[in-house]
């Protein structure tokens, strides 16, 4: 009994999500390099929209999560729900470097991983299993994803980031 008005409490409060009225952003990559000799790639972008401000009640405040998510394979469902078998992911910070060109400038720090065992495992991908991943793919489909309490989940618009310049970047020599 008390698992079935669990379970109804959970469909309930997610049945009455408001939905956050922003439109989607339109994102635009800059750039991206791999962090010294970590497995770290500092993914850098614009928006015309303000995410880390998306409810206008200051920066990072009422957001739950807020991600850059790219697909690395051939799975492009983006939902909260779906885990990406080969992804790239990170935090959104502000990158203070662009301000002055007046957008809204952006760097996320992400890990290159596969995830096995339905989301219980996470694995760095190997430079040898990442150019076999990307070598024939033109483009690498990414997008903002903000979850917050009370709202539904926030998506931005997909931008395409060159396979060629991740590529780039993965191979030079440490």
């Amino acid at each position: 009994m008390k698992k079935l008005s669990v379970g109804l409490m959970l469909i309930f409060c997610t049945s009455c999500a408001k939905d956050h009225s922003v439109p989607p952003a339109n994102l635009n990559f800059h750039t991206l390099e791999r962090e010294g000799n970590s497995s770290l790639y500092a993914f850098y972008y614009g928006s015309d929209v303000d995410l880390l401000d998306l409810f206008n009640r200051g920066k990072r405040v009422g957001a739950a999560s807020t991600m850059l998510k790219c697909a690395l394979g051939e799975d492009k469902d983006f939902s909260i729900t779906n885990r990406f078998r080969y992804s790239a992911y990170g935090l959104i910070d502000e990158d203070a470097s662009n301000k002055a060109r007046g957008r809204f400038n952006y760097v996320t720090s992400a890990f290159l991983s596969q995830t096995q065992d339905n989301g219980s495992t996470q694995d760095n991908l190997s430079v040898p299993e990442l150019n076999d991943l990307l070598s024939r793919k033109k483009n690498i489909p990414c997008k903002v994803v903000i979850t917050a309490f009370g709202y539904k989940p926030y998506y931005s618009n997909t931008m395409n980031i060159p396979a060629a310049d991740l590529l780039r970047e993965i191979n030079k020599p440490q």
